[in-house]
């Protein structure tokens, strides 16, 4: 997520000409931006995407099952529910939206990553083609399918009841996320998930995925649906107007004002030092990396830790605080666990800091 600031400043450094030497790369930037979505006419064929797919088949041929989702090009990762299709990001398919979406979107995901989310996504579309979750064997294991989704749920770090995958403790969010990802570690090339997972309460999920191929891989899927969800032959929006909403959808208030200058005064220099360097610069070129490692392991809400991030950036630019170069692994120390206290504290109590 970007803040309102942010996106405008993105906006106008890729397309306003008065700001920026024109040029052929530019002008082909702003033409993209323009662009609505389903006149790119993207798709999976021939790209990076299809390869990764195919892997995905094979790895799924390699474990016994003879079911292969359908995938296709749509505005986020996502089975629709009950469909056994397998829905990716349509700025993966082209190199110049994989670009745009690390600047605009704040990150991109790597190949690694997107074998992870399909296998991720491979477990849902799994489940759902052989109605896993209807059988009353799959509710004593997992849960109750039809519980509502909580966008703000409150995950138990490092509990051994789940099996850790996808970042944020992800398996926690619902029995459905819980298979899927459980689905996808017992998926996952050379992984010994039986001695991995020893001796963990997450083992019996893993035995029952293991158990529950052996007896049905084979077999042809109950569902044959293959409804989309969103399809990006049916994206009317611009590529500028999808992050446009995708910031609205995503902005997190956090109302924090001052109160945590304090905190900033006692971490970096003040501003009448000699630094060389200001303490706004360090944080945001370790903006990224701070994000991803305090969301993965806190558990708290992605969208959350950018605003907490990028407010910490903000105070840090206007108290015009500095830093000593010899001291920046000192300073990423102590910044990395004031963010990783706040976040944990908000975690437990739903605030950053004791309300008066």
């Amino acid at each position: 997520m970007l803040s309102t600031s942010q996106i405008a400043f993105r906006e106008k450094s890729l397309a306003d000409p008065h700001e920026a030497e024109d040029s052929p790369r530019r002008s082909e930037r702003e033409s993209l931006l323009q662009a609505r979505i389903k006149d790119l006419k993207l798709h999976l064929q021939g790209t990076p995407l299809e390869r990764h797919i195919q892997q995905l088949y094979a790895e799924l041929e390699a474990k016994g099952i003879s079911f292969r989702p359908e995938c296709y090009l749509s505005d986020q990762w996502g089975c629709p529910s009950g469909v056994p299709v397998i829905g990716l990001p349509f700025y993966l398919a082209d190199p110049r939206l994989h670009t745009l979406e690390a600047e605009l979107g704040g990150d991109a995901e790597t190949d690694h990553d997107i074998l992870m989310y399909l296998r991720h996504e491979a477990g849902h579309a799994f489940n759902y083609a052989y109605r896993l979750y209807d059988t009353e064997e799959w509710r004593k294991v997992f849960g109750d399918y039809s519980k509502p989704y909580q966008d703000d749920y409150k995950p138990r770090p490092f509990s051994r009841k789940y099996v850790a995958h996808i970042s944020g403790w992800y398996a926690q969010k619902h029995p459905d996320e819980d298979f899927a990802e459980t689905f996808a570690v017992w998926l996952t090339p050379g992984m010994d998930w039986a001695k991995r997972y020893a001796g963990w309460a997450a083992l019996k999920k893993l035995q029952y995925v293991d158990e529950v191929i052996r007896r049905i891989g084979r077999a042809p899927p109950a569902v044959q649906l293959a409804d989309r969800d969103l399809d990006v032959g049916d994206m009317e929006e611009t590529v500028l107007d999808h992050y446009r909403q995708r910031q609205l959808e995503e902005r997190v208030e956090l109302k924090l004002r001052e109160h945590l200058d304090q905190d900033l005064l006692g971490l970096f220099e003040p501003a009448e030092t000699t630094s060389a360097a200001s303490a706004e610069t360090l944080v945001r070129a370790e903006r990224q990396a701070l994000i991803q490692s305090v969301t993965r392991y806190s558990g708290v809400s992605r969208a959350v830790i950018i605003a907490l991030v990028d407010h910490l950036a903000e105070r840090t630019a206007a108290l015009r605080l500095t830093v000593h170069l010899d001291k920046t692994r000192e300073y990423l120390t102590k910044l990395t666990s004031l963010v990783t206290a706040l976040a944990m504290n908000y975690l437990y109590t739903d605030h950053f800091f004791e309300v008066d």
